[in-house]
């Protein structure tokens, strides 16, 4: 095979693995690595060593990388770079393992599956944490491909995505040795069949016959907030803390209405909110407007800062002029009744924005940090996963509720902590006007649909500029805002108290598959030490 026969491969293969980001062509995802284990096949068949591979390899998932996230390095030239490469080369990292351990122990596709699969396990972890690419999140697209997602979590698709890719490249890699046994290509064919199917027709009964009305019956309606605010024209907007507050609270006094129970408003719709200050602004304010208007619960987004004693500093604590200790913390401020209750903060932070990776190192990474227009640099990480349940006797009985914050909504097993605490209905406030219009913020929508069908609960999503929308538990958006569209949104999401498999077993697949990598690794080391190279 010529060179460049070689990059040709890899270029195709790297766009259609791109394709299901953009758009509902998941099939792609089915093939988009048979051309790099071709590459990879072709070079060692040549007798070139495992390093051979490196170009191809870096070559492939450095496009791939590209054309999905491409919009980080739109954003913010360096840091999004960074992120971009440095994904590329650990990815490169995983594959350049799989040739060498195929090269000493003889193990086929099937180890590419199992290292894949325990990787994305891992890079759910983590300082350097980024599962924006996890091969499951690519059937998104088509919410009726993916019910089995509730017994699986998003590991199941990814490991479905790299059997299949391994089934059809072992067919195609060896029809040379049974092209005459007309029984092994009819075996071969029909399992690869059966395989790619069997999944697909489970998953559309299954979508067929969910019924979301199951669980709590009675209903409750919440009013979504979506502001339009520009997180790059700085200083909120150009306005004041208290100009943003009474904005906000002015769209929902002409939405809300006696029937409105609940409002939510997106990640940082408010800033600068001292939580240890009784007399705050802000949560004065908000207080003020439950009171004349009646809403049982307000769910606010919020920047909140709090003090701390020197002697309580962490590597996230700052100072003020007068050299008191504060820290900032992501946040969502639960109201009842008028009272501020308590605030949830942002557990997983976005690398590069609100944390720089291995926060003790600074000098290089805290340069790379991306300014989104809001409070940058390292944010204090919340406790963890917890859930608000507001109970009152003037206003009944109202679900307990799971607030995931932006980026949180990428990660299954927390949105399943949330429901094992209790959660009946699921919020997403995330501010997406920092992705401009690169079309990154369907991507991130995305997530949100795979969380509803993993944990089989109604997620109500607010986002600054866009989308706010329900999503039900069986991952269809039946109302929304669109991008860059002011307004507010009605909503009656269903209650749910059932747990499904996966939420009760966590990321069992991601777990199996980071055993059996041990094995292969240690397997391939006491080979490789022993002298054996096949």
């Amino acid at each position: 095979m010529h060179n460049r026969t070689r990059w040709a491969m890899t270029v195709t293969g790297a766009a259609m693995a791109s394709l299901p980001w953009w758009s509902p062509a998941w099939p792609f995802l089915l093939v988009c690595f048979i051309p790099l284990l071709l590459v990879e096949q072709d070079l060692r068949n040549e007798g070139g060593g495992t390093l051979s591979v490196l170009p191809f390899a870096f070559g492939f998932f450095l496009l791939w990388n590209l054309l999905v996230t491409w919009w980080m390095a739109r954003i913010h030239f360096a840091g999004g770079m960074t992120v971009i490469i440095l994904n590329a080369m650990v990815m490169s990292a995983v594959f350049l393992l799989f040739s060498a351990v195929r090269r000493t122990t003889g193990g086929g596709a099937a180890v590419f599956v199992i290292l894949w699969t325990a990787f994305e396990f891992l890079h759910h972890r983590g300082d350097l944490s980024w599962p924006w690419l996890s091969l499951g999140n690519g059937l998104a697209g088509s919410p009726s491909i993916i019910q089995w997602y509730e017994y699986t979590g998003m590991t199941g698709g990814s490991l479905w995505v790299l059997m299949v890719n391994a089934m059809l490249f072992a067919g195609i890699a060896g029809y040379h040795r049974f092209a005459l046994r007309k029984k092994a290509i009819l075996v071969s064919a029909l399992v690869s069949a059966t395989t790619i199917i069997l999944p697909l027709a489970v998953s559309l009964i299954m979508y067929k016959n969910y019924n979301g009305s199951e669980g709590i019956p009675e209903r409750k309606s919440f009013l979504v907030l979506q502001p339009v605010i520009d997180p790059y024209a700085g200083n909120s907007g150009g306005i004041s803390n208290m100009q943003r507050l009474d904005q906000l609270l002015g769209m929902a006094a002409e939405a809300t209405g006696p029937d409105i129970d609940i409002i939510v408003t997106p990640e940082t719709s408010v800033d600068s909110v001292w939580l240890d200050d009784p007399g705050d602004g802000i949560i004065l304010g908000i207080s003020e407007f439950m009171n004349l208007y009646n809403p049982a619960i307000v769910i606010a987004g919020a920047t909140t800062f709090h003090h701390v004693p020197p002697a309580g500093k962490s590597v996230t604590t700052r100072q003020d002029n007068l050299g008191r200790h504060y820290e900032v913390q992501n946040s969502a401020l639960y109201f009842l009744s008028g009272k501020f209750q308590e605030a949830y903060h942002k557990y997983y932070l976005a690398n590069g924005v609100e944390q720089v990776p291995f926060g003790r190192l600074s000098g290089v990474l805290e340069r790379l940090t991306v300014d989104l227009g809001g409070v940058s640099g390292s944010l204090k990480p919340g406790e963890g996963a917890s859930v608000f349940s507001p109970l009152s006797d003037k206003h009944g009985k109202y679900p307990v509720l799971g607030t995931l914050i932006c980026f949180e909504s990428s990660y299954g097993e927390y949105a399943g902590q949330m429901v094992g605490k209790g959660a009946e209905i699921l919020l997403v406030i995330s501010n997406d006007g920092w992705f401009k219009n690169t079309g990154a913020y369907r991507q991130h929508l995305r997530m949100s649909v795979i969380r509803a069908v993993e944990t089989r609960r109604d997620i109500v999503r607010s986002a600054n500029a866009g989308v706010s929308c329900h999503i039900s538990g069986r991952g269809d958006i039946t109302a929304r805002l669109d991008w860059w569209q002011e307004g507010a949104l009605i909503v009656r999401p269903a209650a749910n108290d059932k747990i499904t498999f996966f939420v009760r077993s966590g990321d069992y697949t991601g777990r199996a598959a980071l055993f059996f990598s041990f094995l292969v690794v240690l397997n391939f080391i006491v080979r490789r030490f022993s002298g054996f190279v096949r």
